[in-house]
This record gives structure tokens, sequence and C-alpha cells, in this order.
């Protein structure tokens, strides 16, 4: 049954938008089972169990506003079974690593969605994926990056221990600097 009010909206956009709700609940849970894997007392990063946390809650809120869009469009939202999480990490460096490819993969996801809207002439979805998703997926890459080459640097115990301290004052995405310093 179709909505009344669907218009210039491709059920090949839909399919793959259900695709992306999909991929952003996987990481989701992902991120949950890596937060509270850290958060273990043989593990003991409260600073990386906030950062993976604050990952999962943003991955839900993805998966949310995405599906919110669909019913406002006249889509119809079909959720799969999420696979089980990996369920722990050699080390902190492996788990951002992991989370690193995860991030990249959803952000091709997100690339080829909007690829797919623009060969549907559909500008509302292209301007839904520019405007909520594809400057954010680019920040938090480099955030994971630089996060990864900072533990690789440090590559000790020691080292892991000041990450965990620095990593839980910085947050996930740290407040940017003013070039001129106003």
């Amino acid at each position: 049954m179709a909505m009344i009010m669907r218009q210039n909206f491709a059920k090949c956009c839909e399919k793959k938008l259900n695709d992306q709700i999909n991929m952003e609940l996987k990481a989701c849970h992902q991120y949950l089972a890596m937060a509270y894997h850290c958060d273990r007392a043989d593990v003991s990063s409260p600073g990386v169990h906030k950062f993976f946390l604050q990952a999962s809650t943003e991955e839900r809120e993805h998966a949310e506003k995405i599906m919110k869009y669909m019913n406002k469009r006249g889509g119809l939202i079909r959720l799969s079974a999420v696979p089980e999480p990996i369920p722990c990490f050699e080390d902190t460096l492996a788990a951002l690593k992991y989370a690193l490819e995860m991030e990249l993969e959803v952000n091709q996801h997100l690339l080829d969605v909007h690829a797919l809207a623009g060969q549907q002439n559909d500008p509302n979805l292209c301007d839904f994926i520019e405007a909520n998703f594809l400057q954010e997926q680019v920040d938090g890459q480099k955030v994971l990056a630089d996060y990864i080459r900072q533990l690789e640097r440090a590559q000790s115990d020691l080292g892991e221990y000041l990450f965990d301290k620095y990593i839980t004052a910085a947050g996930m995405h740290p407040p940017s600097v003013d070039p001129k310093g106003h």
C-alpha cells in the first residue's frame, strides 16, 4: 500500500535507506558491546567506555533520524535482525581500528545512497544525506584516525592509561578551535 504523500521517492532509494538504518543499528550494537567490554574490571578503561557508549548513542540516533525521514517520505521501514557484535578486542588499538573500518563502511554506504538519490533525481534525499550525515562522518573518521595514531605512538600500558585519561577529557567530538582565537 502506497502512502498518499509519497512523491518522487524511488523504491530503490527506500531499500538503500532501509539498508542504512540496519547498518546504523548494527554499528550501535557493536559500539555498545565495545563500550561494556571496556567497562569490565579486567579492562578498566572508563574513558574508552564513555567514548564507545557515546558512539553507540550516535549510531542509534542516526537510525532514528533516517526512520523519521522515511515516514515523512512515505517509505516503509524494514528492520532486520542485528548481527551479534564482536564481544571483545585484544586491546584499545584493535577496537579503535575496527571502529574506523566500521565508520568507513557506513560512510561509503551513505555516499552510495547519495549517488543513487542523484541518479533517481531525488534532491530532497540528497539534501537530507548532505545536511545530516556526510560531514559528521568525515569528522568522526578523523577523530578515530587521530586516536589510532596517538595510541600507536604510545604502545605501552602506561600509554594506554594516559590515552584513556585523554579521551575522557576530550570526548567524541572535541570542540573545534577558532583559528582567529575568538
